[in-house]
């Protein structure tokens, strides 16, 4: 029988265990509420309790009892960070684009709760640094020369920088639009969540196939083949985890 169904089966040691993959996270929990470093203990709290009761749920066959648990807190952190967000933050208004007229005030906090609400899954999955050199670029109006000497790069490196980053946002704007229109999480939404450009999607849809297949589909090298089906690999695995959290929300 699967993990998963064994509802009443699991012993005071494993859920001692599981509840100490949430104590290792402490550094994470810390790092993403630097802005809020009281509100730790609280939400590792939470996270206990989030834990111990789904730990039924737990499937070996899914992943790890650390994987389990990770994927459980960094749900918990996120909604606390929504929570945290609210209107008292100063709201910005582009006067282009709203081509003079007022904003209503409602609608601009919605916005940059949307904004703010994918911005933290993206740079959860692209890492601090990444992040830093993709904020480094917005902050220097797409100046890459200037940002790949600040972080001891290449233009090139920059650039590829750029693409992982836009190429991860695409694919949680995607999922975060398909959870909230209630779509079900059948393997057809997960790739439609995969951004056409660069051929992802395409190779999503063939991710079953081997390179040399996709290469010879594709007209492109079985070099560039194994390259993109790593990087749909990737984009798949995130927008299904945007859509198991939306979901278990």
């Amino acid at each position: 029988m699967a993990g998963g169904t064994q509802v009443r089966s699991r012993t005071d040691a494993f859920l001692t265990e599981l509840l100490r993959e949430v104590d290792t996270l402490r550094p994470y929990v810390r790092f993403q509420l630097r802005g809020w470093p009281n509100e730790v203990d609280a939400v590792l709290q939470i996270a206990r309790e989030t834990v111990w009761h789904r730990s039924s749920t737990y499937d070996p066959e899914r992943g790890s009892p650390h994987a389990f648990v990770f994927g459980i807190t960094r749900h918990v952190v996120l909604r606390q960070i929504e929570r945290k967000y609210g209107p008292t933050d100063d709201i910005t208004v582009d006067v282009d684009v709203e081509s003079e007229s007022d904003i209503d005030p409602l609608e601009a906090m919605i916005r940059r709760f949307d904004a703010h609400r994918w911005m933290v899954l993206v740079a959860d999955y692209v890492g601090a640094s990444d992040w830093h050199v993709m904020s480094d670029l917005s902050l220097a109006d797409g100046d890459a020369e200037r940002v790949a000497e600040a972080h001891q790069l290449s233009k090139r490196g920059v650039r590829t920088i750029r693409e992982r980053v836009c190429q991860t946002a695409r694919t949680v704007l995607a999922a975060l639009a398909a959870a909230d229109a209630g779509l079900p999480m059948t393997g057809s939404v997960i790739v439609s969540c995969v951004p056409e450009t660069g051929g992802f999607r395409e190779v999503a849809e063939m991710i079953g196939d081997d390179a040399d297949t996709i290469a010879a589909t594709l007209h492109i090298h079985p070099g560039s083949a194994r390259a993109r089906i790593a990087t749909a690999k990737r984009l798949l695995m995130i927008a299904r985890d945007v859509l198991e959290l939306e979901v278990a929300a």
